[in-house]
């Protein structure tokens, strides 16, 4: 197949694809900087509890009374480590969801990207008279007996035989025994 055959890619999905993985990589940058933070806050809200003063302050006159009177204002304030501890706990939890909602929408994203890249690839792939067989196995939920597809179709019995067996040598069907005939059904990736 020509390159100039192929058919272009619409300009709107393209818009789409990159807003979806603009808006993921913000969400995974959010993430790690929110998670920094929290590594911060935890450090810091941790050293500033265990800061004990080096032996040769208390030689000094009045450092260590300076130092008593923010001991005892921390004993005094017991809630004082509370809402440190609060805003550390809501960082980690909105770091996790960011990094969270960043990974899902790229995998989505992902997702969509591979399953147009394999129909596109069967598009270049198949016949007029597969492409036919397809459509009416999609207009009818994904399943057809060979029978019904060959009535739907107008194709000969030995055609739709020889199409069906085409396609699931692709992997693009599956046929499965249904009485005395065959129940043909598309593979999940095209049925949506």
């Amino acid at each position: 197949m020509k390159r100039n055959d192929m058919k272009p890619e619409n300009p709107k999905t393209r818009n789409k694809r990159r807003i979806y993985w603009t808006i993921a990589i913000i969400c995974l940058i959010y993430g790690g900087i929110t998670f920094l933070m929290f590594v911060f806050s935890l450090y810091f809200n941790h050293a500033r509890t265990q800061f004990n003063p080096p032996p040769y302050i208390s030689n000094i006159s009045n450092v260590p009374s300076t130092y008593g009177m923010a001991k005892q204002a921390v004993i005094f304030r017991p809630m004082s480590h509370i809402l440190p501890t609060i805003i550390s706990i809501l960082t980690f939890i909105g770091s996790l969801v960011s990094i969270g909602a960043g990974i899902s929408l790229l995998k989505l994203v992902r997702e969509k990207e591979t399953k147009e890249l394999k129909r596109e690839v069967i598009d270049s792939m198949i016949m007029p008279d597969e492409k036919i067989v397809i459509m009416e196995l999609e207009k009818n939920n994904g399943a057809l007996t060979q029978s019904e597809l060959v009535r739907n179709t107008g194709l000969s019995k030995v055609k739709v035989h020889r199409i069906v067996k085409r396609l699931e040598s692709l992997e693009i069907v599956k046929k499965y025994p249904y009485g005395i005939t065959n129940k043909i059904k598309l593979e999940k990736f095209l049925e949506e």
